[in-house]
């Protein structure tokens, strides 16, 4: 499989799925409110999901325009599932482990599982992000969104 069509495919997708949560008011009943508003997660999202994915698809696209042959990296190989399988697993003992571990311990742990997996060998800053990210998502989420992460419960 080619990835860069996929790629390009999945982006467009996620941008038409990013505009429709921007322009539709009416996704959001109830719910916690804040000072931010009911929409400002789900729009923050949205537009993160924008400029992720059309960088991706900006990319993609000019490799397949300019006809360059693939690199080794972007050709997908259906061979094997396994990794799929360990994705799973690893996003079965998060969800499992977060209600008595908590947020903070357990989210770290993760993302460097799934860098390890991804093949990430920058073990400085992968360890940096997987610390930093976590702090900012539960603070941001305590005090802008008053979202309460798990916490510790053993």
């Amino acid at each position: 499989m080619d990835r860069r069509k996929i790629d390009v495919g999945l982006s467009t997708f996620l941008i038409i799925i990013a505009v429709i949560i921007l322009t539709n008011d009416n996704l959001a009943e109830g719910g916690a409110e804040s000072d931010l508003g009911i929409m400002f997660l789900p729009r923050a999202v949205a537009g993160l999901m924008i400029l992720f994915a059309g960088t991706i698809a900006i990319q993609a696209f000019q490799k397949l325009a300019q006809g360059k042959p693939q690199e080794e990296n972007e050709i997908i190989s259906t061979d094997g599932f396994g990794g799929i399988a360990i994705y799973i697993g690893i996003f079965v003992l998060y969800w499992l482990a977060v209600p008595y571990i908590g947020f903070m311990v357990t989210t770290p742990f993760i993302m460097l599982a799934v860098a390890y997996l991804l093949g990430g060998r920058n073990w400085l800053p992968i360890t940096v992000v997987s610390v930093v990210v976590p702090i900012l998502i539960y603070y941001g989420s305590r005090e802008f969104l008053r979202v309460y992460l798990p916490t510790w419960s053993l």
